[in-house]
């Protein structure tokens, strides 16, 4: 899996993907709308979430394995899942992942709850971008923290 998602990690940035340079992709699908561009799901970076869970996940493998040849062949892709982080982080200066969707065919939350009411204020509203999911954050945070 780690393989697979270091092969695919953005290289460019595309408004109707959601991709920025590092970012690791959150779905893929082969159907006929994502083959004809109706639906950016061919391959769509949306999730805020991926690229520090495939840091987290690396670091976690390489800890239980010790496969350092593995992680040296994907070491380029972690710095940058790193970078894009930290570029993320420093945009709003705050230090926070955040997101908002690059385009209205994309998914207006990209956490793991992606549904367009998922997330709301208590008063019911729905908040407009960017936002930082606590879950997120916790996220970058272990995916810093040496093993």
């Amino acid at each position: 899996m780690l393989a697979f998602l270091a092969r695919y990690q953005s290289t460019e940035t595309s408004v109707f993907g959601d991709a920025e340079p590092g970012k690791i992709m959150h779905e893929t699908r082969k159907g006929e709308m994502a083959v004809l561009r109706e639906l950016p799901f061919g391959r769509y970076y949306d999730g805020v979430d991926t690229t520090p869970l495939y840091i987290y996940l690396a670091s976690s493998y390489a800890d239980r394995t010790g496969d350092e040849d593995f992680v040296d062949r994907i070491w380029e892709s972690l710095g940058a899942a790193t970078a894009w982080m930290e570029e993320v982080g420093a945009r709003n200066g705050e230090g926070f992942v955040t997101y908002s969707r690059a385009a209205d065919t994309g998914l207006f939350n990209q956490g793991w709850k992606d549904s367009a009411d998922a997330i709301f204020h208590t008063d019911g509203t729905i908040p407009k971008g960017p936002i930082a999911l606590v879950e997120v954050q916790g996220y970058v945070f272990a995916a810093y923290q040496p093993r």
